[in-house]
């Protein structure tokens, strides 16, 4: 079994799961920012593809994301992106700022699972079992200082993009909206 095998379901879920999310919420719902809350969901859905395709792409890829080597900063324009290409260290008007069309990070987001899927179906086992230094992560994350590849995959794919779409949840639910189906 490829390590590709391992995460397809999860890849496919958490890119599709957006989707269905944000169903029916207008502009402005998208660019709500709660009081105390810096965050909108637009926000919140760019930087979680845009810190996936990075990370995954320059980490065990070692090569651009989708983002810079497919043209999408003119779909997806962020002037300014704080301390990191994907919104890190922004402040509230910084996120304010960010603008951005749902049909367009959702595409981004279908693109970056494929690139990520491609890659993932091309590791075997023992290519997924070796590590990988992270050592940004180490002085908040000390258990994050190194990965196996198929953990750096699973980290930046599933749960730190399941955290995301769960603060989406929240978002909605402080509009007085429900979050998911359930």
């Amino acid at each position: 079994m490829s390590v590709g095998d391992t995460i397809r379901k999860n890849l496919e879920f958490w890119h599709w799961y957006p989707r269905m999310l944000c169903e029916g919420l207008t502009n402005d719902q998208l660019h709500w920012q709660p009081e105390g809350h810096p965050n909108h969901i637009m926000y919140t859905l760019w930087h979680a593809y845009r810190s996936e395709d990075d990370l995954i792409h320059g980490l065990l890829m070692g090569r651009p994301g989708i983002f810079a080597r497919d043209g999408w900063a003119a779909r997806l324009p962020v002037e300014a992106t704080g301390s990191s290409p994907f919104g890190n260290g922004l402040d509230r008007q910084g996120i304010a700022a960010v603008r951005l069309s749902l049909d367009a990070v959702l595409d981004y987001a279908e693109a970056v699972r494929a690139s990520i899927q491609e890659y993932a179906d091309t590791l075997t086992f023992d290519q997924g079992a070796e590590l990988v230094k992270l050592p940004f992560f180490q002085a908040v994350y000390p258990m994050l200082g190194e990965a196996t590849r198929a953990e750096v995959l699973t980290f930046f794919c599933v749960g730190h993009t399941a955290e995301h779409l769960g603060e989406v949840q929240y978002i909605k639910g402080l509009m007085g909206l429900k979050g998911a189906p359930l």
